[in-house]
């Protein structure tokens, strides 16, 4: 009896201790991705103020100051897919030390750029390593938790990319004011040397196992729901950048605002963001992804109209907060609801999965200040918004229609 007893104590002791590994394990991993994601887009909005003040003195003439602009989201539009296939071929580790490796090489030759060239290989080389980091750094947090905890750890990771875009471009401005052009970049670089230390010491890859058959991520791909999420995904990111060309002109106009005004109220949403991806995350598990997407989309509608109506500050601060709370609504559920898709398609093609996220993402942030600036032309501001919000509200109710409202995928 007494043999009996020590075994199963040394049985239970072995388990506790791999329980123990693993969860040490995936706080590492939360961490890495979450910080990694934060870094790749407090780097990405340090440039916003400096930028066009630095091309200009360069003479590099606005529509090249444009092109500089949209080539980030071009460059990760393109690369995203190839990461996603490498990811799930090779493993995830090694995209996310090029990813990182990349930043700090683009990070650092923005502080010697003195040609329109040289800052467009500089945006592009962000982009790459956006795409590198993102998709893997999501597929990790894929592979090491379970479809139950998905959608609060990568509610998780997204505030560090609302944390990040928030913190970017008033980090930069200071620092620019601080010391002139070279020193954001050279703090930049050494905030992604702190990034890269943490994604080499702390990285780990046992619960990956690559993809044995190529007709999974085939599967993956007839599945209708992977391309509704997407869609979502494309709203969600368009949002933001929906406000960028054109919200200002009515800030002023309605406020009076100065520049500085009108960079915290741009705050706003991004705060809001942060707040709600955390919560909303593990909300949705409870009751649904694509419910809650939904409920997200619902908000989207609505705000877009809400944001160009107040005459209040304090009521304009409402809605504006409100876009980041639809923000947060819209794509935290997207993460762990396109995971559980692929868990669904029995394959463990997260780097293709999450690869999709990624395309439909920049996708919006493209496709956004386009339809913006056209819309806001042919109809006004607010007849333009009120547009947008109706094609977001058609959308909805699509996407209630093409998606299964809830998945059990354990």
């Amino acid at each position: 009896m007494l043999i009996l007893t020590t075994k199963y104590l040394k049985k239970e002791g072995k388990k506790m201790n791999q329980e123990r590994n693993i969860k040490k394990a995936q706080k590492s991993v939360l961490l890495v991705v979450t910080l990694a994601i934060f870094t790749d887009m407090l780097l990405y909005g340090m440039i916003v103020p400096i930028l066009p003040d630095y091309a200009e003195n360069l003479g590099i003439s606005q529509t090249a100051i444009g092109i500089l602009f949209g080539s980030y989201a071009a460059a990760l539009l393109i690369a995203t897919p190839i990461f996603g296939v490498v990811s799930d071929k090779f493993g995830r580790r090694s995209p996310m030390l090029w990813g990182i490796l990349g930043l700090g090489v683009a990070t650092l030759l923005f502080a010697f750029a003195n040609t329109f060239w040289l800052l467009l290989l500089c945006r592009v080389l962000q982009g790459i390593a956006a795409a590198a980091t993102w998709t893997s750094g999501l597929a990790l947090l894929a592979d090491f938790y379970p479809s139950k905890e998905r959608g609060k750890v990568m509610g998780i990771a997204l505030s560090g990319q609302a944390l990040g875009t928030l913190l970017g471009p008033a980090f930069g401005g200071w620092l620019y004011q601080l010391g002139g052009y070279m020193l954001p970049f050279f703090i930049a670089a050494g905030i992604a040397l702190i990034d890269g230390l943490l994604r080499v010491f702390l990285l780990k890859e046992e619960p990956h196992r690559k993809e044995e058959e190529p007709s999974g991520a085939f599967r993956l791909l007839k599945n209708r729901s992977l391309f509704m999420i997407g869609g979502a995904v494309v709203i969600g990111a368009a949002i933001p950048s929906v406000l960028e060309p054109t919200f200002p002109t009515y800030l002023r106009n309605v406020f009076d605002a100065s520049p500085g005004a009108i960079g915290l109220l741009f705050g706003v949403p991004s705060l809001a963001y942060a707040f709600t991806a955390p919560i909303i995350g593990g909300l949705s598990t409870k009751i649904g992804h694509p419910k809650t997407i939904t409920i997200g989309l619902a908000i989207t509608a609505v705000s877009l109209v809400l944001v160009v109506l107040p005459t209040n500050i304090w009521l304009q601060i409402a809605a504006l907060a409100c876009i980041g709370i639809s923000m947060g609504t819209v794509l935290a559920p997207t993460l762990p609801e396109l995971a559980d898709i692929a868990q669904e398609s029995q394959t463990q093609a997260y780097g293709v999965t999450f690869a999709i996220y990624n395309t439909a993402y920049s996708a919006g942030m493209m496709i956004g200040p386009m339809i913006s600036g056209a819309a806001s032309d042919f109809f006004g501001l607010q007849l333009s918004y009120f547009a947008i919000g109706l094609v977001v509200l058609v959308y909805m109710l699509i996407f209630t229609v093409m998606t299964p409202s809830k998945r059990n995928t354990g």
